[in-house]
């Protein structure tokens, strides 16, 4: 019985040690991650990832890192973030996940863009609580207010309460200042000129249901290279649309494309939006299954048909997407032709010179 008491002490006491060590860790951890800002997360094996880039990319694959603290503000959320590059002077892809989602959950498509030639950046941004459209509803003040506030930290409200640090452009620039410290050759710096000006002219703002929506607003309110908006924006209901839509916007319709599936169930919202923006022209939005538009086609909304399993407005772009029998996201084909729409270096010249299995 001695034997048995002893036993049991013993093994309190190695439980307690390891809590012990366990919890030093943790706030030495965080103690480093407030001295030094930004924490890399770069030495993750992905060996069951979507194919990440070449060797000329940071590291040769998807820099996974986070940016820790921004002016000694600790950031919510603060998920990975994934960059790479293959040349040194291509365009910047930047995406934006749906609400509650991380970059990780489309490491497809950004693997796409980083093939044709894109500096690639997914970034976290404050995406938590309630979906946009569930936030405003029939405000139609509302859904620029909040698009605003998660943009740069102003315009804070009761539906939104971003600070400075916490907003897409701060997070931006702290995050290219990383990858232009971690990879001076690969041209990361020009995208952030002179005083914290960003170059938007060679950024193409893309992103899914919420962050598809910010993608439209920066468009709207920033010259941008370009906007992609997968399943989005959602912001319209019924007769009432976010307000914003009813201005010219910086970036014009020609530079802007969307794309959803004819089952999501937004579609309605969805839509709604194209209308408003102008983005379905005079005949509606091009309907097809995954094929991309024909040549010389340049439809700026399209409609797919993906028929797979689970819920269509995240089957559009996240890695749940449907694959063929050769193992490549069913999508693939629409994703470049979407991409090839702003040239860069390696990349497809033109549109319609994508054929129908994406190669």
């Amino acid at each position: 019985m001695k034997h048995r008491l002893l036993l049991v002490l013993a093994a309190i006491v190695l439980v307690a040690i390891g809590g012990g060590a366990l919890v030093a860790a943790n706030l030495l951890g965080a103690q480093r991650i407030e001295d030094e800002g930004r924490t890399p997360t770069t030495d993750r094996s992905h060996a069951d990832e979507a194919p990440s880039g070449d060797d000329r990319g940071p590291a040769g694959e998807f820099h996974r890192f986070r940016l820790g603290t921004v002016g000694g503000e600790r950031l919510t959320p603060n998920r990975d973030d994934f960059a790479a590059r293959t040349s040194v002077d291509g365009p910047l892809l930047l995406f934006l996940p749906a609400t509650r989602s991380r970059p990780a959950d489309y490491q497809r498509f950004l693997g796409q863009a980083l093939a044709d030639g894109y500096h690639v950046l997914g970034l976290d941004y404050w995406n938590l609580g309630r979906t946009l459209s569930g936030t405003c509803e029939a405000d139609a003040r509302c859904y620029g207010m909040v698009q605003r506030n998660r943009f740069d930290g102003t315009r804070q409200s009761q539906f939104s309460s971003v600070t400075p640090a916490g907003s897409i452009v701060s997070r931006f620039r702290d995050a290219v200042a990383y990858l232009d410290d971690h990879d001076p050759d690969g041209g990361w710096g020009r995208f952030v000129q002179g005083d914290d000006d960003i170059a938007w002219q060679d950024i193409v703002v893309a992103g899914h249901s919420q962050g598809g929506g910010e993608a439209a607003y920066i468009a709207h309110i920033r010259s941008v290279r370009g906007a992609l908006m997968f399943s989005s924006p959602v912001e319209s209901r019924g007769p009432s649309h976010a307000a914003w839509m009813d201005r010219p916007g910086q970036t014009p319709v020609a530079r802007m494309y969307a794309v959803d599936d004819v089952r999501d169930a937004f579609g309605p919202r969805i839509t709604g939006s194209w209308r408003v923006l102008g983005l379905d022209g005079t005949t509606g939005p091009f309907r097809t299954d995954t094929d991309p538009p024909p040549v010389g086609a340049d439809p700026h909304a399209i409609l797919t048909d993906v028929r797979g399993r689970g819920k269509a407005h995240s089957l559009i772009i996240k890695d749940s997407t449907p694959l063929g029998a050769d193992g490549k996201a069913r999508m693939t084909a629409i994703w470049q032709w979407m991409l090839h729409r702003f040239p860069t270096e390696g990349a497809a010249p033109s549109a319609g010179t994508v054929p129908p299995d994406g190669s």
